[in-house]
């Protein structure tokens, strides 16, 4: 898990235990190093915390990393999600709400409006009447689309 993202999720408050490990197994394969990165890429389940917690902010002082600002993480976020989609690494239904929601909550940009069509043409599909009768494949290839079209455009996100 890339240190954005971490943060992204602890600014939102969807952080777990078990990002920290995930993001500190990251960093040494990114070839970071320090004791206190070694120790907390090697917890396991069941997590304390409070302990991974601590050993998190050891590493931040230890390689004098800045926090990121929440907007800065927020625009990482969304191009990872849209990078998932293209790549099909994940339930692209479910990266799409994600992607509503991250737009929703961060930015104004009309362009990134069309999430929200989305998500409701997939509450259709799962939920509603469904009377345009689109299909799954319909919904992953107006997304897997749009992703596309939203990377490729190198959207200024505002």
């Amino acid at each position: 898990m890339d240190t954005k993202i971490l943060y992204y999720k602890k600014f939102e408050g969807s952080v777990k235990s078990i990002d920290y490990v995930n993001w500190a197994i990251h960093m040494l394969e990114k070839d970071f190093s320090t004791q206190s990165l070694n120790v907390l890429s090697s917890f396991r389940e069941p997590l304390n915390v409070f302990e991974v917690e601590d050993y998190f902010s050891r590493i931040i002082r230890e390689l004098s990393l800045q926090e990121p600002l929440h907007e800065e993480c927020a625009k990482y976020y969304l191009y990872d999600l849209l990078s998932k989609i293209i790549n099909g690494e994940e339930d692209v239904l479910e990266i799409a709400y994600e992607i509503y929601y991250v737009t929703s909550e961060h930015f104004t940009n009309e362009e990134l409006s069309v999430w929200y069509d989305i998500s409701e043409k997939i509450d259709d599909y799962r939920y509603g009447d469904n009377i345009t009768k689109i299909t799954k494949g319909d919904l992953i290839t107006a997304i897997v689309s749009e992703a596309k079209k939203q990377l490729n455009s190198n959207l200024n996100l505002n």
